[in-house]
């Protein structure tokens, strides 16, 4: 499988873990070819990994059977931070195409699988775009499109938690919500047209997922229910 093709994008490991594919590169002195990968979930500062192209396109045994090391998730949209994150650090992102309807349709996304509830936060809000027009695309098409029953009702809980959020306790933070995960304005472009740095966008945004992160867990205490990941993951 060293010649399988290999393509910038999200990958999902044997074990349910999601990296992000940056390029491939060589080896100056060997010529081994390596790839570059980063976490999906990750902290403040950016952590980068490399693996022979071989060992990231070969198989692992699990539970007695064969499976891809490293599957590739197509149509998982990368955010507007990640990109900015590459571009800061020298990487180039992914070369944005056209959208089309069917994007909204195909998604290999997993719903209520972060490790923390910040995390659980922070995807909530940066998918938020994608979630709400492929639930609109479920209702108006009548049909579950490519999503489970069970996920598309972890989607609908997730979305209707939310938007009541931003109407009671998160109020403070609608407007920011508004134009940071609907307009889709990208931290740079936010701290552009408030006129402040983009320092105070970044705190900002860590608090807002923080306040959020707490009542998501507030919620699962009460319900008696843990959304995360499970921990023999």
């Amino acid at each position: 499988m060293a010649d399988r093709k290999i393509r910038a994008g999200y990958y999902r490991r044997y074990d349910g873990k999601v990296f992000y594919l940056v390029t491939t590169a060589k080896d100056l002195e060997t010529g081994e070819e390596t790839v570059i990968l980063r976490p999906y979930v990750y902290g403040d500062v950016a952590q980068y990994y490399t693996m022979s192209r071989e060992a990231f396109s070969g198989y692992v045994e699990v539970d007695g059977k064969r499976k891809l090391r490293y599957r590739r998730l197509l149509n998982m949209i990368i955010s507007e931070e990640v990109i900015e994150n590459l571009e800061e650090d020298g990487l180039r992102g992914p070369i944005r195409k056209e959208k089309r309807d069917r994007d909204v349709e195909y998604s290999s996304r997993v719903y209520q699988n972060a490790p923390t509830y910040y995390a659980y936060a922070k995807d909530l809000c940066e998918n938020y775009r994608f979630d709400l027009g492929k639930y609109r695309f479920c209702m108006n098409e009548n049909r579950y499109a490519a999503i489970s029953r069970e996920d598309f009702a972890k989607l609908k809980e997730d979305l209707i938690f939310l938007n009541k959020a931003l109407k009671t306790v998160l109020r403070d933070y609608k407007d920011y919500f508004q134009e940071r995960f609907v307009q889709g304005l990208s931290i740079r472009k936010y701290a552009e047209a408030h006129q402040i740095n983009r320092g105070s966008v970044d705190h900002q945004q860590k608090k807002f997922f923080s306040v959020l992160a707490q009542l998501l867990k507030e919620r699962d205490e009460a319900e008696g229910k843990c959304r995360l990941r499970p921990q023999n993951n």
